[in-house]
């Protein structure tokens, strides 16, 4: 992202120091607990392989130098983040969800983590070939999807009627939905949920600026108890000194 154009800096070294500082002001403003989620809910890689364009759509994007530097920098950068989970909670759960700018990239990411953590129980991939993800926390379900293939207002209809998910719907007091997507902030209550389409750490590409979007920038630390739901919340600005 090219500041005369888009408003801001960004390339594979600002996104790999913004993240590695956003984990580490999470961690710090997380508390203390035995189960750790790190959520990373799709398009954490901007093209999906050698030609930068959006899978689905075919949408021209800009990217930062060869496809196998961007790999060799995720599969760095999440390792990192996992291990900084672990030192901060007994048990650490990961979700790579699929985007529409990564759908095979999240695949290969998401076996990545499985494969990498194999032989540390402390650490659980939810493996999922099915775009839509859910754990259940006490009473409390959560339920994770990139937004992509349904929109935000739909989403507590397929975790309650999913046969996947119904028992963990059924057996829960709550349910908390995240997606991401369209990265603007919204919260909706619905149908006995509560869903949250959430922002991104990422500056604006060149199609985003040019078509006019504009977001503020940050990530969640939401802290749920097992019977009450959702008790404790940060926002996490992004950061590159």
């Amino acid at each position: 992202s090219w500041p005369e154009e888009t408003g801001a800096a960004w390339d594979m070294e600002i996104a790999s120091q913004v993240l590695v500082n956003a984990m580490a002001d999470m961690l710090k403003a997380a508390p203390k607990a035995a189960d750790g989620l790190l959520i990373q809910l799709g398009d954490f890689l901007h093209w999906d392989g050698l030609v930068q364009v959006t899978p689905t759509s075919g949408h021209h994007l800009t990217g930062d130098d060869r496809y196998s530097k961007l790999v060799e920098l995720s599969i760095s950068v999440m390792t990192e983040a996992v291990q900084l989970m672990l030192k901060r909670f007994g048990k650490v759960v990961v979700v790579q969800a699929e985007g529409n700018h990564d759908l095979a990239s999240s695949v290969w990411m998401r076996k990545f983590i499985k494969h990498r953590f194999e032989d540390e129980p402390r650490v659980e991939v939810i493996d999922n070939e099915f775009p839509y993800y859910a754990y259940k926390h006490g009473e409390i379900m959560l339920g994770f999807h990139h937004g992509h293939k349904m929109k935000m207002a739909q989403l507590q209809k397929l975790f309650a009627s999913e046969p996947r998910f119904r028992k963990i719907w059924g057996s829960c007091r709550h349910a908390y939905i995240h997606c991401g997507h369209l990265h603007h902030e919204r919260v909706l209550d619905d149908a006995g949920a509560t869903i949250e389409q959430h922002p991104t750490l990422a500056a604006r590409d060149n199609y985003a600026s040019s078509h006019g979007y504009v977001s503020q920038r940050g990530a969640k630390v939401i802290t749920y108890d097992k019977l009450d739901g959702e008790v404790h919340r940060v926002t996490v600005r992004p950061r590159n000194d």
